[in-house]
């Protein structure tokens, strides 16, 4: 009973904490722009983001008790860099700020979903709280972001986020944690250094910082029509991701899974690349859902083949191996998107998540 009611607790605070996040936080590269900074400038305040998120959580697995607990902070913390965002222009603060919000609150939500799922429905848990909450929440999300910042600007925007942030984080205060036994410890294993390496290639092949968005309002002209192209696509990619994340847990081919996500992943970016309409923006999220529901798997596999122990380790060094992707990344995006070159950073991008392919076979051959 406790489990269910934490879970039900984790899924009304997450429900509107990615709400939150799906009404404002698409339009931030758009903002950073806006105000004045340069792609340079917004690439060092991504540089200051990425390293607090993949170093902050090691820290704090070694000195907080209840690393789960962390969640309600990396809410509140959120909130506190969209107050930030509405006074401060400086990429460096905005960059540490933005840090301290994601590093806290993605690894203990990511221990939470592992910790509240059993492995036989694991994926579909997982699919629920990573990609059907979060892809409802875009169905209105980006569309209503939208339109308030249209009519009524980036600050009135920040206002609300704020407002749902400190709704969500009071949310999150009435949950249960456990506390950690184990603190940092890794496993000795060929199969978790393979992880990192996936890890390290999946933050490598993300292009939603930056890259995207700018895409996406270059195709639609403006940051309303921006915000519907997003709902749009949230809607097809939610009816999608459950439905193949259930199959994931009945049939137990999470690895097979993760093959074919990576290689719809790579078509989404090969068929990306040469699009020019919000058409063909739109049409290709059922491609990009496809690929989100099947890669999905992925992270449950992640859980399967670690005991419960290693949960809050891993997961702090899968954020690590995120950093080095997404350091890495900052430099093409910078030498390719500086000169408008959208189709061959996305084509790279493609590549790069081929290489995931033969990463999957080889641990699959290890089973």
């Amino acid at each position: 009973m406790v489990q269910t009611d934490s879970l039900k607790t984790l899924a009304v605070t997450v429900g509107i904490f990615f709400f939150a996040s799906n009404l404002s936080g698409i339009f931030l590269p758009i903002y950073y722009k806006d105000s004045g900074l340069s792609l340079l400038e917004i690439l060092a305040l991504l540089f200051f983001t990425f390293i607090v998120i993949g170093l902050l959580p090691f820290t704090l697995l070694k000195t907080v008790k209840n690393f789960e607990g962390v969640i309600s902070f990396g809410i509140f913390s959120t909130m506190l860099f969209y107050i930030v965002l509405i006074f401060i222009k400086n990429p460096v603060i905005l960059g540490l700020t933005y840090g301290l919000g994601i590093a806290t609150f993605w690894p203990s939500f990511n221990l939470l979903q592992f910790r509240l799922s059993e492995s036989k429905m694991r994926a579909r848990t997982i699919s629920i709280f990573s990609s059907v909450i979060p892809a409802i929440a875009s169905v209105t999300g980006p569309a209503t972001g939208g339109f308030i910042v249209q009519n009524f600007g980036f600050t009135s925007l920040f206002i609300a986020a704020v407002v749902l942030y400190l709704i969500a984080f009071l949310f999150s205060l009435n949950m249960r944690f456990t506390p950690e036994t184990r603190r940092f410890s890794i496993p000795n294993s060929t199969m978790f250094k393979v992880f990192f390496v996936t890890f390290i290639i999946l933050g490598l092949s993300e292009s939603y910082w930056v890259a995207y968005p700018f895409f996406v309002l270059n195709v639609s002209g403006t940051v309303l029509n921006m915000g519907l192209i997003y709902a749009f696509s949230a809607t097809i990619i939610s009816a999608i991701t459950f439905v193949v994340s259930w199959f994931s847990d009945v049939r137990r081919t999470r690895v097979k899974f993760a093959v074919v996500g990576a290689l719809l992943s790579a078509s989404w970016y090969f068929c990306i690349a040469f699009s020019s309409t919000t058409y063909e923006v739109v049409a290709l999220s059922l491609l990009s859902g496809l690929a989100s529901a099947f890669s999905i798997s992925w992270f449950a596999h992640y859980g399967d083949s670690f005991g419960r122990e290693y949960y809050a380790s891993i997961l702090v060094m899968m954020e690590m191996g995120l950093m080095i992707g997404r350091i890495t990344n900052l430099a093409p995006t910078y030498a390719l998107i500086s000169k408008g070159n959208y189709p061959s950073y996305f084509v790279l991008l493609g590549v790069v998540t081929l290489a995931l392919v033969p990463v999957y076979h080889f641990i699959q051959k290890r089973k």
